[in-house]
């Protein structure tokens, strides 16, 4: 994969490393929510409502910064995105309050929608005959932006730096990023044919299928890094967080993998079949034997078969059945990610809340039942592929 005689390197360069702070950002204001609870005469539960306003603004405007890409231009949006994060870092260290901390989250979700539908088309216009790799490299840059956010905490620690200097830095570095990719060149948005014939616009069962593969896609990794803990100490690891490392290395490793794999000649809907099953019986081995040593071999499992950019995938089938409206149809799988985010959360814990010390493995089974659908959905839109395939033979 390279960028066709470096005339959009600058332009690559800055929506990779835009995708690797979205890995740091994933977390960053649950690492500090004493002090930002103390900053807005709130509570931890109060900071952990603005965390969670970022989905809700994520969900309430993603089906319009879509078709607002598609319109205007992956440039426009790309700056809007940028400059609403800036926004959002530099905000909540001035908000007086929790309204206002809360309000200034939801433009947080508002701006990653905004990068979600500039950033990953403009990949695979950058990059036309390997858009799929394309996509899944921002997967890795996001898994380094998680695996650097820790180190970069004990950095800042460690020379004195609070977390008011974590915060703005964050907020100049995306306003330079809106600066750079505002005079940065950006290819054609559509990469086939302008005019594209009726029968590619005909959203079937199997685009539909697609579309809601961004529910389990998302759902399936989502699950297990905001769960694993409580199962973990009630099969008797004493620190739950050595799973997440060996997840988090399992993730960028099967992300390299499948990159080289569709390189090769490996089709992305083989992968998203086969993918979510492989996961399933990772957690259904978990469940059936009840032992420390087995789910490190589970959480490498769901790092690799599950966090591995299956959603990325996702997105590139669909953007390469639209060209000429990649960010709008893509922003239909990412209203059901974002979704997701909020759902299977919501529904993991009215499971805690209604057996106890049972729910850590009912959510297992609960993942496995999530994944079992991802498979079938994938299997669905392969049929109809073949079908459509067919007929034009």
């Amino acid at each position: 994969m390279s960028v066709k005689k470096h005339q959009y390197a600058a332009t690559a360069s800055t929506v990779y490393f835009s995708y690797f702070m979205m890995g740091i950002g994933m977390s960053l204001l649950a690492q500090f929510k004493p002090q930002f609870a103390s900053l807005w005469h709130s509570s931890i539960s109060g900071v952990l409502s603005v965390v969670s306003a970022v989905g809700i603004g994520g969900i309430v405007s993603i089906l319009i910064t879509g078709p607002i890409s598609d319109h205007f231009g992956r440039r426009a949006s790309a700056v809007i995105g940028h400059l609403l994060w800036a926004i959002y870092y530099i905000g909540l260290l001035y908000a007086p309050n929790f309204a206002v901390a809360y309000i200034i989250g939801i433009l947080g979700g508002i701006a990653n929608s905004f990068l979600n539908a500039s950033n990953f088309p403009a990949l695979m216009e950058i990059f036309p005959e390997s858009a799929s790799v394309a996509g899944l490299m921002s997967k890795f840059a996001i898994n380094i932006g998680q695996f650097c956010l820790p180190l970069a905490i004990l950095l800042g620690t460690a020379l004195g730096s609070g977390y008011r200097t974590v915060f703005m830095l964050a907020g100049i570095l995306y306003i330079v990023m809106a600066l750079i990719l505002a005079f940065s060149p950006y290819p054609d948005q559509v990469t086939g044919p302008k005019k594209q014939e009726k029968a590619k616009h005909d959203f079937n069962l199997g685009v539909w299928s697609l579309v809601l593969m961004g529910f389990t896609s998302t759902a399936a990794f989502l699950l297990w890094i905001n769960t694993y803990q409580e199962l973990a100490k009630s099969y008797g690891i004493a620190n739950p967080s050595s799973l997440q490392s060996v997840y988090a290395v399992g993730a960028s490793i099967a992300v390299l993998f499948n990159s080289f794999i569709i390189k090769k000649g490996v089709k992305e809907i083989d992968i998203l079949i086969w993918y979510p099953l492989l996961s399933a019986a990772g957690l259904l081995l978990a469940y059936f034997i009840k032992a420390p040593q087995i789910l490190y071999l589970t959480s490498l499992a769901v790092g690799f078969f599950a966090a591995s950019g299956l959603y990325q995938l996702g997105q590139s089938v669909l953007g390469q059945m639209y060209p000429d409206m990649k960010a709008t149809v893509q922003s239909w799988g990412g209203f059901f990610s974002a979704f997701a985010n909020f759902a299977i959360i919501q529904l993991a814990a009215s499971i805690t809340a209604r057996t106890g010390a049972a729910a850590p493995r009912l959510i297992l089974l609960l993942n496995v039942a999530n994944m079992l659908v991802g498979t079938a959905l994938a299997f669905v839109v392969k049929r109809v592929g073949q079908k459509k395939q067919g007929k034009a033979d």
